[in-house]
């Protein structure tokens, strides 16, 4: 089976991805301002490079079903989105870390484009896609 890539968007910072990696993540770790990204580049903008590379985005920004521009790009390249609360970093750290094989999971299972949101009991939930 392919290996699966986790790309944290911008609204993770850098730490968490760096923790992620140094810690040796059952998948490989990459993120927004280490593969280059400038901190304002539209999100369609980097979707659009992210997206036919097949890499599972994670994201703490919940809009992209919202808007067209995004909507697009994860609908174009079949992309697989999570989203996770936007929290403190240890508790985003601990989510994700406790939930991670459900990601890979959902992530193989499904073709794509699908966004899941993980709510307050830490269940991922898809969201309906216009």
């Amino acid at each position: 089976m392919d290996t699966l890539v986790f790309f944290f968007d911008r609204t993770f910072g850098t730490k968490l991805p760096q923790a992620l990696l140094s810690c040796r993540c059952p998948a490989l770790v990459k993120w927004h301002q280490n593969e280059g990204f400038a901190h304002d580049t539209p999100d369609d903008v980097w979707m659009n490079v992210v997206g036919p590379r097949k890499w599972i985005c994670i994201s703490q920004d919940r809009k992209w079903h919202l808007n067209d521009s995004e909507l697009l790009a994860v609908k174009q390249h079949a992309m697989k989105c999570f989203y996770l609360p936007n929290i403190d970093r240890w508790t985003t750290l601990c989510h994700f870390v406790s939930r991670h094989e459900k990601i890979m999971s959902l992530a193989r299972a499904n073709n794509g484009p699908v966004v899941f949101e993980m709510k307050a009991n830490r269940q991922f939930y898809p969201v309906k896609l216009p």
